[in-house]
């Protein structure tokens, strides 16, 4: 079998429409639980391997947003003796993820072997992001990044005034790092303050391309459509997609979200 005969493997937190995967030959891992991720992707690579796949790229989101990535790596060295597992960590989520996979399929499209298309993925995890303002009560929003001041009575205040006030925020998630920009009680405020970030992004590092991600709320992704626009961003958008239950529990209900990359970088 030819070095470009690989499988590739991703889950849910790509956000993803199971058409799609399935047109791209991409292999969606459905999970009912993330914790056994290990258990459950020994299985796929074990599969795989004996429908004649010596080699598997699995796609997944940073571990700050799912464990699924940490099973990918114990279940890839346990399955050493059967096939080579080579895995993408994102270092976002959503449909950044989901741009690592698009570029997965394509690059296999293109003949591309498994070991450089891996390489030019874990490249391009470097300069994905996903800007996003989840729900007030999110488990993302807990787990902000604080600094060492805040002491356990300054987290215990902070989470009490978010589930209280109703208080949200904007935050980039990148490089496997969450870093809080912006909170407020707005949400039109803080989609406002996504999109300039968004500009602010071309601004310094030239076209972008981008995809948007919603969780429930159609109001909230048309609202940050028409603030992309007002702020005329020099980005191309790939699509839309809706965030799948396993998101949608990291996120929580209304979240919106926007993934950024350089143009460059997506379509070298």
């Amino acid at each position: 079998m030819a070095e470009k005969d690989y499988a590739i493997v991703c889950d849910e937190t790509s956000d993803l429409p199971l058409s799609f995967l399935e047109r791209a030959g991409v292999v969606p891992l459905r999970l009912d639980d993330a914790r056994d991720a290990a258990g459950t992707l020994g299985r796929v690579y074990r599969d795989l391997a004996g429908r004649g796949f010596p080699q598997v790229i699995s796609i997944h989101s940073a571990a700050l947003f799912s464990p699924v990535v940490d099973g990918a790596k114990i279940a890839a060295e346990a399955c050493a003796d059967v096939c080579d597992v080579l895995v993408v960590d994102s270092g976002s989520a959503s449909a950044a993820t989901g741009m690592l996979v698009d570029r997965a399929a394509r690059y296999r499209h293109l003949d591309v072997p498994a070991p450089e298309a891996a390489a030019a993925l874990a490249e391009l995890a470097a300069h994905v992001r996903l800007l996003v303002v989840p729900a007030a009560s999110a488990p993302l929003s807990a787990r902000r990044r604080r600094t060492p001041r805040a002491g356990l009575i300054g987290r215990a205040a902070a989470s009490l005034r978010m589930r209280v006030t109703g208080e949200r925020g904007l935050y980039l998630l990148a490089r496997g790092e969450l870093t809080q920009l912006a909170r407020g009680n707005d949400p039109a405020a803080l989609t406002g303050r996504l999109a300039r970030a968004v500009a602010t992004v071309a601004g310094n590092e030239g076209p972008l391309v981008h995809a948007l991600a919603e969780a429930g709320d159609v109001r909230s992704l048309r609202a940050l459509e028409r603030a992309l626009e007002e702020e005329g961003v020099g980005s191309s958008c790939l699509g839309t997609v809706r965030a799948t239950p396993l998101s949608r529990e990291v996120v929580g209900a209304g979240a919106v979200a926007a993934a950024i990359a350089p143009h460059a970088a997506y379509w070298r």
